[in-house]
């Protein structure tokens, strides 16, 4: 049973809903390799001859999608296979074979482990498929007219997968479309395609990187360039993606929804809280059906695991038993390259979060005998500055425990909890004068508390915010006053605050029941884009997607715990927090 409270200003007044659900997951192993394919932008299509029924493959047209296809007259089937223009032979029945149309075809298909490689004619269409294992690389060929919305072009196209990263694929492309104002790449495990990759126009070779592909599985894609005359789109390509890394552990998916679709979907990013075999943690990305589609490897006990602003880089830092240790990455996604940022971020605790201009905002033990942090931020340019410690952010003494920080763009200020003081803090980035502090021995809001300390938060609203309640029986290392927890299930709460009042109320929690996941270790949550949200039970390894009653849609369970969560609903672009 899962229970959801919505309440008013009292915890006397709020109604209870139970909610009986399950589900568990488990992580595997991952590593590179892959098949990559190229061809270029076909033509029209070719006329089959009297005779028969023909289908030409001297240039496939590509309109919206679309090929030619013609038919001739009754007596057997045609096959045009043009060159220049060339006329091709029929197979089937009698008569004359149809006239390829302005480009031949040539293919190619590498044998098994093997490489396949194709240069269609002048005019025509290259298409190579790597045989099972192997790899395949082609070249289009440089011409064929391929129509869509108006415009004509042709594309010499290339793919392959990372070499550190089996599950990222690479398009390299030109195009003979003049005037490129946009571009995408479309790709999924069918022609129905259901990914998107947009394509920076000022990367060399409009190179782009196709992100969330399972391990193992041959895609499809399909270029799309748009310019003046309208959108020109290539044939269907093939690419390969490799098998996963060694040392994964994969999660398990114990309860799916009768319904799919009532899942948000997207892609779920943490990390690792244990070395693996090889005596480093990854960063890793899992996809709505639980099978880890991204990686990387840093040294150990990776808690934080980020997407920059840009979508282009994947910030990683883990928290080991000693600060000291603590390491920082900036990875791009490809894996390609990894800057070590460790000493401009040293002793980095927990997590970090990224803002719209690219500015990272860390906390940091200060090295005192209190092991209280500073809040930091990191410019783009490398510059560190130190914003406020936190003690004198919330007016305390003794030890602190920093867990938690995130940015609020409604009034450019920054939000951090306190582990150890049970306290959530608001800052100005500025200056680092406190606007407001909630819960705690110094709150600066009445009304409603929580017990015990906590972890994640999720701004929602300059007055609205989600927080992870571990529920702790007691807190370690606290010197001052705590309202201490149950210690009979870690809950997430809602709180809504009056600004003007300064009075504070929960307006929602929830609290898995059956099996009350308690954990004093991580915690995480985030309301997603249909209203669901997942909770991240990062001490017991349990992830669960749930609707706003408190029903699990999906639960996933792991044999490591996991650290900081943020779920992206596309792979490209900005984060959702």
């Amino acid at each position: 049973m899962n229970r959801v409270t919505r309440g008013q200003s009292t915890a006397g007044n709020r109604s209870t809903r139970a909610v009986r659900r399950g589900r568990s997951l488990e992580l595997a192993a991952l590593l590179c390799g892959g098949l990559a394919v190229f061809a270029g932008c076909g033509g029209s299509g070719g006329t089959a001859g009297t005779g028969g029924s023909g289908v030409s493959t001297g240039g496939t047209d590509v309109s919206s999608g679309g090929s030619d296809v013609s038919t001739g007259g009754s007596g057997g089937t045609g096959v045009s296979t043009g060159g220049s223009g060339g006329t091709g032979v029929s197979s089937g029945g009698t008569g004359t074979g149809g006239t390829g149309m302005s480009g031949g075809s040539g293919m190619s298909t590498g044998g098994s482990g093997g490489t396949g490689v194709s240069t269609g004619g002048s005019g025509g269409t290259g298409v190579s498929t790597g045989g099972s294992g192997g790899s395949g690389m082609s070249t289009g060929g440089s011409a064929g007219g391929g129509t869509g919305g108006g415009a004509s072009c042709t594309f010499d196209q290339s793919s392959s997968v990372s070499p550190k990263i089996g599950t990222v694929g690479i398009v390299t492309f030109s195009t003979s479309l003049a005037g490129v104002q946009s571009a995408k790449i479309d790709f999924g495990l069918t022609t129905s395609y259901g990914l998107t990759a947009p394509v920076d126009l000022t990367q060399p070779n409009y190179r782009t990187l196709l992100l969330g592909m399972k391990a193992s599985h041959t895609y499809h894609y399909r270029i799309t360039a748009t310019g003046p005359s309208g959108d020109c789109q290539s044939p269907d390509y093939t690419i390969m993606s490799g098998p996963l890394a060694n040392g994964l552990v994969k999660p398990t998916v114990t309860k799916m929804p009768t319904d799919p679709s009532l899942l948000a979907g997207g892609f779920l990013i943490t990390g690792q809280y244990v070395a693996n075999s090889s005596g480093s943690g990854p960063a890793y990305i899992v996809d709505s059906d639980g099978d880890i589609v991204w990686w990387y490897n840093i040294e150990d006990y990776v808690t934080g695991a980020v997407m920059d602003y840009a979508g282009t880089h994947m910030w990683i830092n883990n928290h080991p038993p000693n600060l000291a240790d603590a390491r920082v990455h900036r990875v791009s996604m490809d894996g390609m390259t990894d800057e070590d940022l460790t000493s401009q971020m040293s002793r980095l605790s927990h997590q970090l979060t990224v803002l719209p201009d690219e500015t990272v905002a860390f906390y940091a033990d200060d090295g005192g005998t209190d092991g209280c942090s500073d809040i930091k931020e990191r410019s783009p340019d490398g510059k560190v500055r130190t914003i406020v410690n936190s003690q004198k952010a919330l007016g305390t003494t003794g030890q602190c425990h920093v867990n938690d920080i995130q940015y609020s763009p409604m009034d450019d200020t920054l939000i951090f909890s306190d582990h150890i003081h049970c306290s959530v803090a608001k800052i100005k980035r500025t200056d680092g004068s406190t606007v407001w502090i909630l819960n705690g021995a110094t709150k600066t809001f009445t009304g409603d508390v929580w017990l015990g300390s906590e972890h994640g938060i999720q701004v929602l609203g300059l007055d609205d915010f989600l927080i992870f309640n571990n529920n702790s029986r007691s807190v370690a290392g606290s010197t001052t006053s705590v309202a201490v927890g149950t210690g009979d299930g870690s809950q997430v709460i809602e709180i809504k605050l009056d600004l003007s009042a300064k009075t504070v109320k929960e307006v929602w929690s929830y609290k898995a029941m059956g099996i009350a996941y308690q954990t004093d270790v991580m915690g995480d949550v985030q309301r997603l884009w249909n209203g669901n949200l997942v909770v991240a039970f990062g001490g017991k390894g349990v992830i669960q997607e749930i609707t706003s009653d408190g029903t699990v849609l999906q639960e996933m369970k792991t044999t490591t715990n996991f650290g900081y969560i943020q779920k992206r609903k596309t792979l490209y672009g900005p984060p959702p927090r």
